[in-house]
């Protein structure tokens, strides 16, 4: 994708307060700006259709909590901060959207580029082994 709103220079997320409706990415946008990046096949569009997510089964509960927190980290030191849902002890979803827009911009696409750079998630073997095998279908 070509477009230069997929991150700024330094690749830190833009101010929300500096955003505007023109920022927020169309749904061809969103799958464009994924399918350019490397390794973003866990990302999804969210069902609600604005929205970003990524749902995983983590191998225990405290993987599931040390992949939450260092995903925190980085939405600190970014300053722009997902949504995190925990259920049944280990399964994870990841929402992204930027909530002052309510959709998705170049800050989300970018913040889920960084979580798969950075974060190593302990995944559920069982988990991991029905990805694949949605993947060959």
């Amino acid at each position: 994708m070509s477009d230069q709103r997929i991150c700024t220079p330094v690749g830190k997320c833009i101010p929300c307060e500096s955003l505007d409706q023109s920022h927020l990415f169309s749904k061809n946008q969103i799958v464009e700006a994924l399918n350019d990046l490397k390794n973003m096949e866990l990302w999804k569009i969210h069902p609600e259709g604005n929205k970003l997510s990524k749902l995983y089964t983590a191998c225990n509960f405290q993987s599931a909590l040390d992949s939450i927190n260092a995903i925190g980290s980085i939405a600190e030191r970014q300053g722009h901060h997902p949504d995190f849902h925990l259920t049944g002890y280990r399964n994870v979803e990841i929402v992204l959207f930027t909530h002052s827009l309510g959709g998705v911009t170049a800050n989300d696409i970018l913040l889920a580029k960084m979580i798969v750079e950075e974060v190593a998630v302990d995944y559920s073997p069982k988990w991991l082994k029905s990805q694949n095998e949605k993947c060959n279908e």
